[in-house]
């Protein structure tokens, strides 16, 4: 009787002993892969400048971008939607070259159109730019989405007006204000240019 009461703790023993060497063997592989699908550093990428101008847009459509990220990437690839129906208006493309190392970050300037197949673009619409960065070979992408804007002038006399447009005022106490001294510029720029300033026209 008590030899088979130690053989009965024995298979108890070896049961348990079994069961705890399986669970290690099912736990160590996936903790490996786990540590190796986190990203390097333990922090995703970062825009370091995504609440100020990454893209400049010019008078034809095209425009140029200018993002900065926090560290040096491996890959970058950006598309461009259209930013009221959200269709993809073109394929992704991947930058190569244009990186440049900055005080707060990397920048990766490239310009659009590159290539003569891709669509132009309405200057006086927005859109969307997504873009893709990848920190290694392996690791996972990362989303960053960025306004192409639509095109504004760009000389500083058009800006200055633009600015004062009482269009763009929404104080109706200060609008009499707005308009007088909108108006005086107005005169001061078309005789100085000899021509008419893009933002006096009349309502």
């Amino acid at each position: 009787m008590q030899l088979q009461s130690r053989f009965r703790s024995a298979r108890r023993l070896t049961s348990l002993t079994a069961a705890l060497l399986l669970a290690a063997l099912l736990v160590v592989p996936s903790s490996s892969l786990a540590l190796a699908q986190a990203p390097p550093g333990g922090s995703p990428i970062v825009l370091v400048n995504a609440d100020r101008e990454v893209v400049e847009r010019k008078k034809k459509g095209d425009f140029v971008a200018r993002p900065i990220f926090d560290r040096e990437i491996y890959a970058l690839y950006y598309g461009i939607r259209d930013a009221d129906t959200g269709d993809w208006t073109t394929a992704m493309y991947r930058i190569k070259g244009g990186e440049k190392r900055l005080r707060e970050g990397w920048e990766y300037g490239f310009e659009y159109p590159a290539l003569n197949e891709q669509p132009d673009l309405d200057p006086e619409r927005a859109y969307l730019l997504v873009m893709l960065a990848r920190e290694t070979s392996g690791s996972a992408p990362h989303t960053f989405h960025a306004v192409i804007p639509i095109h504004q002038p760009g000389r500083i006399w058009d800006r200055i007006l633009g600015a004062l447009d009482p269009a763009r005022w929404a104080r109706a106490v200060a609008r009499w204000v707005i308009e007088g001294v909108h108006g005086t510029l107005c005169g001061v720029v078309e005789k100085a240019s000899g021509s008419d300033a893009a933002n006096c026209g009349t309502d």
